[in-house]
Parts: C-alpha cells; sequence; structure tokens
C-alpha cells in the first residue's frame, strides 16, 4: 500500500488549483479574520453537487502563503472530484505546514464518483496538520471501477504532528486513514506524532486504519467497525511494505499506543487473511517474518473479532477483552484481560 509514488511539487499543486481571489469587504461589513480561510470565499457552495477541491485548495494555498492558518468550513455536504494526474488521483492535497481544517458538525467533505483506484481524499504532507469535526464520506457505493483499493479518506504521509479528531470517516473506497510513506525502501521518513481521538472509522472497503510507515501514533477513545469489500479488510492493520518480507529498518512501525477504543470486525477471521479486528502482519511470517512493529501497546479495549500478532516485538495488551481468537506468535504481553481463544504458535 503505497501513495503518492508520483508525488507532487509544490508548483505542480499550485497550479492545480484557482488562484486566491482578493476580497476588499464594503463599509460596515466585517472583513475576514486572520489567518481564517473559507472555500466559500473562493468560490466553493456547499450542498450544490458541484465539485469544491478547488476551492479548498485555494484556501489551503492562502493558509500556507501566509505561513499557516485555519481552513474553515461552514455546514453543508462540499463535494471533491478526484483530478487524474498520471494514474494517480488527488484530492485536496496540503503540502504546506501549521494548516488547520475546521468542520462543523453538519460537515460533510464527499468524494464524488471515479474509476480511480488509488486517491486520498484528504493527502497530507506538510507538518502540523489537524482536522476536526464533521465527516468525511467516500464513493465506496458508487465508485465506477473495480480496480485497485486505495482510495482513502485520510492520508498521511511524510510528515509530522498530525491531530485527527472527533470526526467520521467512513465509506471510503480504500483505507478510511491510511499512515504512511511515498516510499517503501526508507528512503522518506514515514510520519511521526499522529493523534486519532473521538473518531468514528467505519465501513471502508480495505480498512478502517492502515498504519504502514509511521511512528508514534496514539488511537484513543474511537470506534472502529465494519470494514469491508477488499482484502485485508481489517479494523486496525499494521502492516509496512514488504520486499518478500524483508522490512527496511527506518520502516518499521514504533510506538503505537491503541487505547479506550472499540473495534469490531464485519466478520469472523477467514483463511485467507480477512476481517481482523486487529492485525500485526508480515504477510511473508511463514518463511521470513521479519519484525514489523516495536512497542505496541492495548490497553482498555473493547475487541469484537479476531486479533493477530504475527510479525510485532514487545506488543503488550493491558485490561482488554477480546471476543475472538488472539492469534499470538510473539509472545505478546498479556494483562488483566479477558480474551475467549488465545492461540500460541
Amino acid at each position: 500500500m503505497e501513495i503518492g509514488k508520483k508525488s507532487l511539487s509544490i508548483a505542480m499543486a499550485t497550479a492545480l488549483a484557482v488562484p486566491v481571489l482578493s476580497f476588499v469587504a464594503p463599509l460596515g461589513i466585517t472583513s475576514q479574520a486572520e489567518n481564517v480561510y473559507r472555500p466559500e470565499d473562493n468560490g466553493a457552495v456547499a450542498n450544490d453537487g458541484k465539485s469544491d477541491r478547488e476551492a479548498i485548495k485555494a484556501a489551503v494555498d492562502a493558509a500556507g502563503k501566509a505561513g499557516g492558518g485555519i481552513v474553515e468550513f461552514g455546514p453543508g455536504q462540499y463535494d471533491i472530484d478526484i483530478l487524474n494526474f498520471s494514474g494517480t488521483g488527488i484530492g485536496v492535497y496540503v503540502d504546506h505546514p501549521n494548516i488547520t481544517f475546521k468542520l462543523q458538525k453538519s460537515t460533510v467533505l464527499n468524494v464524488l464518483p471515479t474509476a480511480i483506484g488509488e486517491f486520498c481524499a484528504i493527502h497530507v504532507k506538510g507538518d502540523n496538520f489537524k482536522i476536526y469535526g464533521g465527516s468525511i464520506t467516500g464513493d465506496k457505493t458508487k465508485h465506477k471501477g473495480t480496480e485497485g483499493a486505495d482510495g482513502h479518506g485520510i492520508g498521511v504521509t511524510d510528515c509530522s504532528n498530525v491531530e485527527i479528531h472527533d470526526m467520521t470517516i467512513a465509506e471510503n473506497w480504500g483505507d478510511g486513514i491510511y499512515l504512511g510513506s511515498a516510499s517503501s525502501d526508507g528512503s522518506y521518513g514515514g510520519c511521526s506524532n499522529v493523534f486519532i481521538q473521538n473518531c468514528t472509522v467505519k465501513n471502508n472497503r480495505r480498512n478502517n486504519i492502515a498504519i504502514v510507515d509511521a511512528d508514534k501514533v496514539t488511537v484513543d477513545k474511537c470506534n472502529i467497525s465494519g470494514a469491508s469489500g477488499a482484502s485485508p479488510a481489517c479494523g486496525i492493520l499494521i502492516e509496512p511494505n514488504t520486499n518478500n518480507g524483508n522490512v527496511p529498518s527506518k520502516s518499521v512501525c514504533k510506538n503505537i499506543q491503541i487505547k479506550n477504543t472499540t473495534i469490531k470486525a464485519k466478520k469472523k477471521h477467514q483463511k485467507n487473511g480477512l476481517y481482523f479486528a486487529l492485525n500485526i502482519l508480515n504477510p511473508y511470517y511463514q518463511t521470513n517474518n521479519k519484525v514489523v512493529a516495536k512497542n505496541v501497546t492495548l490497553t482498555n479495549c473493547k475487541i469484537t473479532g479476531d486479533v493477530g500478532n504475527y510479525s510485532g516485538k514487545k506488543v503488550t495488551m493491558k485490561k482488554t477483552r477480546i471476543k475472538g481468537t488472539f492469534y499470538d506468535h510473539k509472545k505478546t504481553s498479556v494483562k488483566k484481560c479477558t480474551i475467549k481463544n488465545h492461540y500460541r504458535f
């Protein structure tokens, strides 16, 4: 699962956005607050069924030019079309640091149907990004093609200090949230210091949350359920990209905390690897089981479905309930847990 092999330059990303419109407020009308940028100021109209991607990107670029700021959305649905860039899709590309997306509770960022199989509706590559409130809804049920399974809701690649909270992220063609890198050889930094809190992540086609290349990730007080439609369909999957089982040392996922979270698998785990609630996996574990994750802790979680630790080192479970089978291949430390079936091998 790699996102952004064909990385955009800042110049290219800027060319894809409409120019920022100047605005002079008439006398007696309050002008836009400092460092707050609204898609409406660049032509967005909520609920009109037309794409607002360019207007959102223009607001992002204006904030970036100012050194950072808040992109503030009003209530209603903002539609995002996916631009075809040499076979890779482009949604809203956040390549500036210090950007915050402020959504209202009723704000929906809606992905318009596309045939492209690889894209992120919101693609984050700038440090210090925050998004909160509202929801992101993908095109899972309206997707025009059949190829690929990498149409993600939020993709975070090669950046640090990212907060995603108080969101619903659902029905995406790929993963709900993807944390990774534009490379699979460790040449880029991956992402770090990612905090996901009070989110509902559900019914995404591939995984609800995919942790591919990341350090210092916290998932707290989230509800995760119903991934289905494309393998492996996990609630949370921790699986770096590998080359015949080999994982570059820089790509090993590290320091992951999952706490106070409910995870429900769509179905019982199947022999072909589908439907784990949580899985830490090197897909070559039977012949070349190199470690893919270190220092993973689950605390006070409720899990309905099967769990796998095939390839994680220093994995700890505390005060966690698993209503399913725990396939434990790496001598997980288990403290004050309730596990229906604990299968050590």
